[in-house]
């Protein structure tokens, strides 16, 4: 990886980081978890949240020569900097897996929305297995791994029928615009080339997105997500 010319310039700095996130943290993180990420995201387009200046990004879909944005172990150390802070993954035509995406602000009723919609997918006919990922914000993702690859248009709807089945949208929107008080489950991700943040990424506020395991789930803290 190219060692970034500034290192010591923050480009992020929060609650989580006071002191601030310097290009050089950034670098650090990405080259310390190089093999595990290329695993994650061999052969997969991205999307990067590029930092411009601080706690500012612009959103790239592509490199500099017009190519899409796709690590491999080549070119990892050209595309990957201290400003790239930020990795999603486009969502192909086909897909074994699904996400539901539990979209409120308040992070208490999130892993208590996690913790029921876990339960209740868990059972679904198509659904082989379910993680749960946190994003690296206020939210997390249901990973729902399928039996069988399916095209991601009768993926959404099969997560979609099954909620409205199991009257899931008695307590919650699906698909819709979250409220204050009600988590909005949303399924927007099972589209092709919607973005998801990418397993082991930073997020835009410097948190990493991480696998959790749901008996763990309820006594979760963010800051077991800062690097």
């Amino acid at each position: 990886m190219s060692y970034p010319q500034n290192p010591d310039t923050i480009i992020l700095q929060n609650e989580y980081y006071p002191e601030g996130l310097r290009e050089i943290d950034i670098w650090n993180y990405y080259k310390k978890i190089k093999n595990q990420f290329l695993k994650e995201t061999l052969g997969k387009t991205l999307i990067v949240f590029f930092a411009t200046e601080l706690n500012k990004t612009v959103v790239l879909r592509k490199q500099k020569n017009g190519k899409l944005i796709r690590l491999t172990p080549s070119d990892y150390d050209t595309i990957v900097s201290g400003r790239t802070l930020s990795f999603h993954t486009e969502m192909e035509k086909d897909s074994d897996f699904g996400i539901i995406d539990i979209d409120t602000d308040n992070f208490d009723l999130a892993k208590e929305t996690t913790r029921e919609i876990y339960n209740i997918i868990s059972k679904a006919p198509f659904v082989e297995d379910v993680k749960i990922k946190y994003t690296g914000k206020n939210s997390f993702h249901l990973i729902l791994e399928y039996k069988r690859k399916l095209w991601v248009n009768t993926g959404r709807e099969s997560i979609y029928n099954f909620l409205i089945k199991n009257k899931v949208d008695n307590k919650y929107t699906i698909s819709g615009k979250r409220t204050k008080n009600t988590p909005n489950l949303d399924l927007g991700r099972n589209y092709l080339r919607a973005g998801y943040i990418t397993l082991g990424s930073l997020s835009v506020d410097g948190l990493r997105c991480m696998e959790i395991d749901q008996r763990f789930l309820r006594n979760f803290r963010k800051e077991r997500a800062e690097i």
